[in-house]
């Protein structure tokens, strides 16, 4: 059949389990899936299976075999519209083996062979641009920020910190993706952090044990803290990419990603790159969030990279907090960044993806940076910290005295 244009292929065979336990059709996806009656799925109470089959979803798949664009999808439709790759159009690339297996005219189908996996929002990093739904650190923040006598329960922080330890309270949960690894083709591991997660290891080894290893690639996202002792587990898989969050270098990097240390991430890597280069199946990716914190740096980071010898790197754009999208630039901030990257050399590997970027920012409306400063502020009062001294340009450009 003659798909439309703007197909999407993750509906019919992927679901992402957020950190605190609901669902959605992708990451990128802005609501989360819901019932008939409008409630949300909550993995602490039903599987994977059931959410696969949803109404909602079914309604999804049909809208886009209309050749609609799902409000849901805005993220997606954004990037494109700045002439990015899409999350829609990297699935496409990244899992074109699958692509023509998929049962397109089927809104009800029984190919589940993706799980993004965001198991709970246990994390041993505060970075800046997270926030208590993805890590139990920032959550103790927020929860500390409350004056001695608030109700400190009452607060949405505390609610995170809560319902992001589901995967260590629902048995249930692991059975029924045991149950799934005869189909699962593709699992994505984020976070929180993923290495901090045995359960994982041991639904690995699960799937070692019982020879379903070898049908499936997986995908990491980490924040380099850490190199496990199950890492060789992963010589038993299809393909192992590992993919490290590095937003910035040097001072910048710790400011950002707070409680990482740059020089004990940076041995990590190498350590990681040795246990490639001794295997066949593991690969590495840099994967840079570009947001109002790093975008005037880029230079510096493309620099390290280069040296770096990863695999492949990806200009991932963060949308949420919205007050740390690169939308959201002061007029004054927009045009010392769009100068800086206009006039800056970058290597043939980053060039396009920096125009593309360029193009994001001025598609923005902007932002007076009051948000953002103010967030800033109280991270930086609570950890005896300053924006000004590792970031003093874009910190005096967003507003930040």
């Amino acid at each position: 059949m003659e798909l439309p244009k703007t197909i999407c292929m993750l509906p019919w065979i992927s679901i992402e389990t957020s950190p605190i336990g609901t669902a959605r059709p992708c990451c990128l996806a802005h609501d989360e899936i819901v019932d008939e009656n409008n409630n949300k799925y909550r993995l602490t109470e039903t599987n994977l299976q059931e959410i696969y089959k949803s109404p909602y979803l079914q309604k999804l798949r049909a809208e886009f075999l209309a050749g609609e664009k799902p409000k849901t999808c805005n993220r997606c439709w954004e990037e494109e519209a700045a002439d990015r790759v899409s999350k829609r159009i990297n699935s496409s690339i990244r899992l074109k083996e699958l692509y023509s297996s998929v049962d397109w005219q089927n809104t009800t189908p029984d190919q589940l062979w993706f799980v993004d996996l965001k198991l709970g929002n246990i994390c041993n990093l505060k970075c800046r641009i997270c926030g208590s739904w993805s890590s139990s650190k920032w959550a103790e923040e927020e929860i500390a920020y409350m004056p001695d006598l608030a109700n400190k329960k009452e607060h949405l922080a505390y609610k995170f910190l809560q319902q992001g330890a589901w995967p260590r309270k629902t048995l249930d949960f692991w059975d029924n993706l045991r149950m799934l690894l005869p189909k699962i083709k593709y699992f994505e591991f984020t976070g929180g952090e993923p290495f901090m997660i045995q359960e994982h290891f041991d639904l690995l080894q699960y799937a070692v044990d019982h020879g379903y290893s070898k049908n499936i690639e997986i995908h990491y996202n980490t924040n380099g803290t850490h190199y496990p002792d199950a890492a060789v587990l992963w010589s038993k898989f299809r393909r192992v990419d590992i993919a490290f969050s590095i937003d910035n270098v040097d001072a910048r990097f710790e400011y950002e990603r707070y409680g990482a240390k740059w020089d004990v991430v940076c041995k990590n890597i190498k350590k990681f790159h040795v246990l490639r280069d001794q295997t066949r199946n593991i690969t590495t990716q840099v994967c840079m969030t570009i947001n109002v914190q790093n975008v005037f740096y880029l230079k510096d980071l493309c620099d390290w990279i280069d040296t770096q010898g990863f695999n492949s790197q990806y200009f991932n754009m963060l949308h949420d907090p919205k007050d740390m999208c690169i939308t959201s630039l002061t007029p004054q901030a927009k045009s010392l960044v769009v100068d800086q990257l206009s006039s800056q050399n970058f290597t043939t590997s980053h060039k396009a993806e920096i125009d593309r970027i360029i193009k994001f920012i001025e598609n923005g409306q902007g932002s007076t940076g009051t948000d953002f400063v103010s967030k800033m502020k109280n991270a930086d009062i609570y950890r005896e910290q300053s924006f000004l001294d590792t970031h003093p340009e874009i910190a005096r450009a967003m507003g930040y005295e």
